[in-house]
């Protein structure tokens, strides 16, 4: 059904594991046929929507935690299934449960967009629900096979991880074991040889897969075991260079204490036992107590590699010391509660979906409109808490929900599949979502009609007539979604916040390229850049259309414009600089623990992940030091090395420019803070 397109959506998925995702569809088809042999129809389609997005939520990109996320999950589609099944029989109970559930859903996109999007999906299966009263042995099947679909998929991911992942997990596992052995020689004798060369047999484990098919832990994985190993050998050099010239013993430092607990803390990341998360518990501890106590010239190194080896176990098992799942439920309440005023973005997107479906339910309760369930599903495809295309890409999801109910149509004529036949035709554009995903979101959604309409047909007694309403209930629930954004629009200073973080967060990315262009070897580079600066360009479009439609008082607005434009203009020529002075073969000139400071500086320049939440912001601070330890090391470049002069200076104006955007003290009532 449509929610495992958007789910898939949801988690960005980009052509998984052919193999994962077949053993994913073949466990639902399964779990189908039992709810077909046991249950009603209804608990067949329940069962088939929640085993689809439970699999998307398991074939996300994130390698670590995804069991819990997924049971996690599938209790959720199960309580909304149990509300739909015990108040589906009475009208104006279901009306009202749809919108207290619509408007739940809608503030937890205040925990980040997977989370928000897995609460569309199972907004979707409550709106499914059948106008009939349940029995009591059905209220009770349908949410137990639906939590059943979700263990099957948390199941065969567990047992049978996608095969890309496998190499490059294998391959990580080999980098941080080899990084575990270099620190415990060095601990053992400053003078013991570390191989600072980069890891250039783990860049080819990675050579054969495309960024956007890789795991949010692998995207780019050989770098950060890079840049551990450069921090490695600075500290080796700093070490034999104080021992060469006897200034400072280095057991008097505390350095071969850090280097062996960070040893214990590589083998732990090395390390695929039960055991291995709670070792790196400790491991960290150890390490920061270490690094904390080591003075000298390598005390800066000792900080750089603590943060390192936390990214390295962050990305490897997710937040340490304090469990992912049980960590986001604790703080939810609060997260939620802060988003519970007016000017949030959040809160007038759950008014929006809210109200919304719940007219858009009844319409299609009191009705007279064959398949009128559309309507309310419409409404949840279509709205999202985003500032940028609204419009655009509100008309684009109805447009794909039409075009999938088209095709659906066209098989139908040829063939009238049954209750099992109906599944397997869902299924198989499952796998089609899968495969088009890649290509946005008008692709799924063309995708996602067509899986609703097989879907339902899986528990309805006559699904494949009235496919000219089908298309009416989407048109009517579609206008009742641009509707909603014309009447609740977001505040204009929030949206404009939200733009101009869009587009800071564009050019960065874009600067991120330059950067990363001048001292890795990138396939394409010329066609890269190029489309980075397209989406930057179009993100400035976006935001100057925002700002026109906002009001120019108070006057401090006009001095935070004109001085936020100075500085994305400082930031786009300095990049543009860069562009020109590419190197033929970057690193052919620059040592290792160069290129480690510069990743670092990239890593701080492109922060933490965007959210729906909040506008997209940028730590100074840490970018700031990033650039101070860039400056450190270029001291050991040669003079005559002017790229790598011009990438230095021109990294100085970045951050400076950046440092001067007071993008997040612009308050909603136009106040700086």
């Amino acid at each position: 059904m449509h929610t495992g397109g958007q789910a898939a959506d949801a988690l960005r998925l980009s052509t998984p594991d052919a193999g994962a995702v077949v053993r994913s569809l073949i466990g639902v088809l399964a779990v189908t046929a039992v709810a077909l042999a046991w249950g009603s129809g209804a608990t067949a389609m329940w069962t088939l929507g929640g085993g689809v997005i439970a699999g998307a939520i398991a074939l996300q990109r994130s390698p670590g935690g995804r069991v819990p996320l997924v049971v996690t999950g599938s209790v959720e589609l199960a309580i909304a299934v149990l509300l739909g099944t015990l108040a589906g029989g009475n009208n104006p109970v279901f009306i009202a449960v749809v919108a207290l559930w619509c408007f739940a859903a809608g503030m937890q996109w205040s925990l980040g967009a997977n989370a928000g999007l897995v609460a569309s999906a199972a907004s979707a299966l409550l709106v499914l629900a059948p106008p009939t009263a349940p029995t009591p042995a059905q209220a009770v099947l349908a949410p137990t096979l639906v939590v059943v679909a979700g263990v099957v998929q948390a199941i065969l991911i567990a047992v049978w991880p996608p095969r890309r992942w496998r190499a490059q997990r294998d391959g990580l596992t080999r980098a941080y074991r080899s990084l575990a052995t270099d620190s415990r020689n060095v601990a053992a004798d400053s003078a013991a040889a570390v191989d600072d060369a980069p890891l250039t047999w783990l860049r080819e484990v990675f050579a054969d897969s495309q960024v956007s098919q890789r795991p949010r832990a692998y995207h780019g994985g050989y770098r950060l075991p890079e840049r551990i190993a450069g921090t490695l050998a600075a500290l080796h050099s700093t070490a034999d260079r104080e021992t060469s010239t006897g200034r400072e013993n280095p057991a008097e430092t505390g350095l071969p204490q850090l280097l062996t607990a960070a040893a214990v803390l590589l083998d732990a990341i090395a390390d695929h036992s039960h055991t291995a998360r709670r070792d790196a518990e400790h491991a960290l501890a150890r390490v920061q107590t270490a690094a904390d106590a080591v003075t000298g010239p390598e005390a800066a190194l000792a900080q750089r590699l603590c943060e390192q080896l936390r990214e390295a176990a962050v990305l490897r098992f997710g937040q340490l010391h304090r469990p992912d799942l049980i960590g986001s439920l604790a703080s939810a309440p609060a997260v939620v509660r802060s988003h519970l005023t007016w000017t949030s973005p959040i809160l007038r997107h759950a008014i929006r979906l809210s109200v919304t479906t719940a007219l858009a339910a009844a319409a299609a309760r009191y009705g007279d409109l064959e398949h009128g369930y559309w309507m309310p599903l419409a409404v949840i495809v279509v709205l999202r808490p985003e500032t940028a295309h609204t419009y655009t890409r509100c008309a684009g999801r109805i447009a794909g929900l039409a075009l999938g109910i088209i095709v659906a149509s066209a098989v139908t004529l040829l063939w009238q599949p049954g209750p099992i036949g109906s599944a397997v035709c869902a299924v198989a554009f499952v796998g089609l979502a899968y495969a088009v995903s890649q290509f946005g979101y008008l692709a799924i959604g063309a995708v996602v009609g067509t899986i609703v309409v097989f879907a339902v047909g899986v528990g309805a007694s006559a699904p494949w007539t009235g496919n000219a309403d089908r298309l009416f209930a989407v048109l009517i629930g579609g206008a009742f979604a641009v509707m909603a954004h014309v009447v609740l629009p977001d505040h204009a200073l929030i949206r404009l916040r939200q733009r101009a973080g869009e587009l800071l967060m564009t050019e960065i990315d874009y600067a991120a390229l330059v950067i990363k262009a001048f001292v890795h070897e990138i396939d394409h580079p010329a066609e890269v850049l190029s489309a980075a600066w397209q989406r930057a360009f179009r993100a400035r479009a976006a935001f100057e259309a925002a700002w026109g439609a906002t009001s120019l008082e108070p006057p401090v607005l006009r001095r935070w414009l004109r001085s936020y434009r100075t500085a994305l203009n400082s930031v786009t020529s300095a990049c543009t600089t860069l562009e020109n002075s590419l190197p033929t073969h970057p690193s052919s000139a620059l040592h290792g623990e160069f290129i480690a400071a510069v990743d670092d500086y990239v890593e701080a320049l492109r922060g933490a992940p965007p959210s729906p939440a909040v506008p997209w912001s940028l730590d100074t601070a840490e970018l700031s030091t990033a650039l101070r330890r860039v400056h450190n090391v270029a001291s050991t470049l040669s003079a005559d090395n002017g790229a790598a002069r011009i990438l230095i200076g021109e990294l100085a104006t970045i951050t400076r420019s950046l440092a001067d955007i007071a993008i997040d003290r612009v308050t909603p009532t136009g106040e700086i803070r």
